[in-house]
């Protein structure tokens, strides 16, 4: 059966209960804070708030691709263990075989069953020899023998299966999003976020975030398993939030400006200084070339090293450029750059780009 043909017949397994209290708002908050971090990195996503688990994400905004199945817990002292994992409360699953479920419900489409939680790891005897309180990202195939099968043993046991995936699949991962100040260090998250996507905005962060908070919020305590559905793309609007549909509502929040509308902006700098029409068109297409590998290379070493030595000559020549109009700027600068292993407009345009940022 399709997995977006199944999902339409296989109900979630938990829909009741409040969602107002802390651990949901640090849920909703994780949720939030993991799109704004991911949103740069990826070419395209759709994120599922509390269907099936707490967070699925999936690579594809029009189907079930690649999913990232996330559970959050948070916790307000102490360390996880596997016997926390793996305990079943009052005859019901574990923690670790509610996490599995996701393997049994989307099959093959499962690419990771990740744990989450601001508190971290008491593990004995990991092999890699490390202290798992040190670390923030544990795999199941560094846990010890007897860790590792307490949880094949507790998945096979609650699923009625004979072979257990998880040491393919399963993570276990510790967050930097403080449990008790979750809020407030999404709102910082998501300042950086639109600054980097509209650097001329004059946001008011709170608002911004209490704005695509309600959003999350909205999404997070829709109920599906009372409704009945034709289509996947019917859940995907209650529960789901794509690329684009995050950047439309940043767009219509006053919190993004589109390539378009940025180059528009720089374009009419440009004619300012008289430039001839085939140049123009070099700064256009620098500026869309720069643009998109802002958002897929933007962990490439050698661009954060340019932006670096761009951002250090701005600095040292601000009394030589601060009479300058932007291309004898831009020109100026270009000059003194030595990492010369771009094509030379998309130099320029990151050029342009940092002394908006700045």
């Amino acid at each position: 059966m399709n997995i977006d043909t199944k999902i339409l017949t296989t109900k979630p397994r938990e829909e009741s209960g409040s969602k107002t209290s802390r651990k949901y708002q640090f849920q909703k908050d994780l949720s939030l804070y993991i799109l704004i971090k991911e949103h740069n990195f990826r070419d395209d996503y759709l994120f599922l708030f509390d269907f099936h688990e707490d967070l699925i994400i999936s690579n594809s905004s029009s189907s079930l691709k690649d999913l990232e199945c996330v559970q959050i817990k948070s916790k307000d002292k102490g360390n996880w263990t596997i016997k926390d994992l793996t305990t079943q409360p009052n005859g019901k699953n574990s923690i670790i075989g509610k996490l599995y479920q996701n393997r049994i419900v989307f099959e093959d489409a499962v690419k990771s069953l990740t744990f989450i939680s601001n508190g971290s790891y008491s593990f004995k005897n990991l092999k890699s020899g490390t202290d798992s309180k040190t670390l923030i990202e544990i795999l199941p195939y560094d846990l010890s023998d007897d860790d590792k099968n307490e949880c094949d043993k507790t998945i096979k046991s609650e699923h009625t299966i004979t072979i257990s995936e998880f040491e393919n699949l399963g993570q276990f991962k510790v967050t930097s999003l403080s449990n008790s100040e979750s809020s407030t260090h999404c709102v910082g998250a998501l300042a950086s976020l639109i600054n980097s996507l509209n650097p001329s905005s004059k946001i008011n962060s709170q608002l911004a975030y209490e704005q695509v908070f309600r959003e999350i919020t909205r999404k997070t305590n829709e109920t599906v398993g009372d409704k009945s559905f034709k289509h996947f793309s019917e859940i995907i609007n209650i529960k789901g939030l794509s690329k684009s549909e995050f950047i439309a509502f940043l767009q219509k929040a006053g919190l993004y400006k589109s390539v378009e509308e940025e180059w528009s902006e720089v374009k009419a700098s440009l004619e300012l200084d008289s430039i001839s029409h085939l140049e123009l068109i070099k700064f256009k297409n620098g500026w869309r070339e720069m643009c998109a590998r802002l958002i897929t290379d933007s962990s490439s070493i050698p661009l954060r090293n340019l932006r670096h030595e761009i951002g250090d000559i701005l600095i040292k020549e601000n009394h030589n450029i601060k009479s300058l109009r932007l291309l004898g700027i831009i020109n100026h600068i270009f000059n003194l750059i030595t990492n010369k292993s771009y094509e030379e407009y998309f130099i320029k345009c990151l050029i342009i780009n940092s002394i908006n940022e700045s």
